[in-house]
């Protein structure tokens, strides 16, 4: 079965000494999932480092990136001061995650991207072109860090 094509959405707060609830009372947030520090999560039960604080997208996995922005935002800015004051204590990031056959032109609204500054947010985009094929498994951007393709033996270049 190919890899389907999806969009989502997470706004992440993670803190050393804040607890979901200390964030929950603080910001009036309702978190979708939540974690203290030394929990073990995921496949593998990685034990977790800071205590975390996450809100997904409501919206379809087949919605386009700007519905889910635009939704997410929707349900964050009348916390934006709260969320920001935050700062200080939590690691703020705005994820979005883009699994798609065609890479998608990425634009953020100005104001989106302000409101994204009120509460002190790292802006995060992940996109996966999912054709199959081992080079689009590769997130773009991260063409950079592959190393550099083998020669051959004579040094005259990629190797056949």
């Amino acid at each position: 079965m190919p890899p389907r094509e999806q969009t989502s959405v997470t706004f992440r707060i993670l803190s050393a000494t804040l607890t979901a609830a200390d964030i929950a009372a603080r910001t009036g947030l309702t978190a979708d999932q939540t974690w203290k520090t030394g929990d073990p999560r995921g496949r593998f039960g990685n034990v977790e480092k800071k205590n975390g604080f996450i809100m997904e997208s409501k919206l379809m996995f087949s919605a386009s990136i700007d519905d889910h922005v635009k939704g997410m935002l929707k349900r964050l800015v009348p916390f934006a001061q709260k969320i920001g004051a935050l700062t200080g204590e939590c690691s703020i990031e705005f994820v979005c995650t883009v699994h798609r056959k065609v890479a998608p032109m990425l634009r953020f609204e100005r104001d989106d991207l302000r409101w994204l500054g009120v509460m002190g947010a790292r802006l995060d985009a992940d996109i996966f072109v999912v054709d199959g094929s081992a080079a689009a498994k590769i997130p773009l951007g991260m063409e950079s860090d592959l190393p550099p393709p083998p020669t051959d033996p004579g040094g005259s270049g990629p190797a056949v």
